[in-house]
């Protein structure tokens, strides 16, 4: 169980504020009677935990799925790049001695380490084939094979658009409403602990009960009230 040790809600980590939620969830009923804590404070309360645990749940099924679509790509990749190294040692291989061919189709180099350039490469190579064509030259690389890295770049292809079009959709809306009930769960525990000490004093062992910090009581003082929140 989380020790409270400080009752500046705006602070508080994701996981201290569930801890909070959830103990104030369990005691909140019990303490509303005797401490005359408003029945709209009482009912926040009680399903406050649920809720943030619920934005919290929204936010980690995002997360994975991204990191799933984020694994289909790397494999992608990994697949569509191995197979281009390939084509590419043919061509070496069987236009050893054309350096124009080598320098057209882009063989002639090594291959990039960044993403972004080894797509290029694979569609210059593609490029290349397709001109090589067109020049009703003989076929530097049999067609099925270009056909097959052609599949392999476009499935990369679409995997990224796939994660970018999410990135644009996802975390603005998701972000903004776990940040929105962040801050109004915050004044709410900012009202209720103001209205827990109109009959406690800050050191008074019972507010641990609902999710607040219990000062000592040496430390007491006439300005113990936390600051107001931002």
């Amino acid at each position: 169980m989380a020790v409270f040790k400080d009752n500046y809600f705006t602070n508080d980590s994701y996981a201290l504020r569930s801890e909070r939620l959830k103990i104030l969830k369990n005691y909140i009923e019990y303490w509303a009677t005797p401490l005359s804590i408003p029945r709209t404070l009482v009912e926040w309360g009680l399903h406050a935990s649920e809720k943030w645990e619920n934005a919290l749940q929204i936010a980690e099924t995002k997360k994975s799925k991204f990191g799933n679509f984020y694994q289909e790509l790397k494999d992608a990749d990994e697949a569509t790049f191995k197979y281009y190294l390939k084509c590419k040692r043919l061509i070496l291989s069987t236009e050893s001695n054309d350096k124009n061919v080598q320098k057209m189709f882009g063989v002639n180099g090594k291959f990039p380490r960044n993403r972004e350039d080894k797509i290029n490469t694979v569609d210059k190579f593609i490029r290349a084939f397709q001109s090589h064509l067109q020049q009703k030259k003989t076929e530097a690389i049999p067609a099925e094979f270009i056909e097959k890295l052609i599949k392999l770049m476009n499935n990369s292809l679409q995997i990224s658009q796939k994660i970018e079009q999410l990135k644009k959709q996802r975390t603005e809306k998701n972000t903004a409403m776990q940040a929105e009930i962040f801050r109004e769960d915050a004044k709410k525990l900012r009202t209720l602990y103001s209205w827990l000490l109109m009959t406690w004093e800050p050191d008074n062992a019972y507010l641990f009960q609902l999710g607040f910090a219990v000062k000592a009581a040496s430390h007491k003082t006439s300005h113990d009230d936390e600051p107001e929140e931002d």
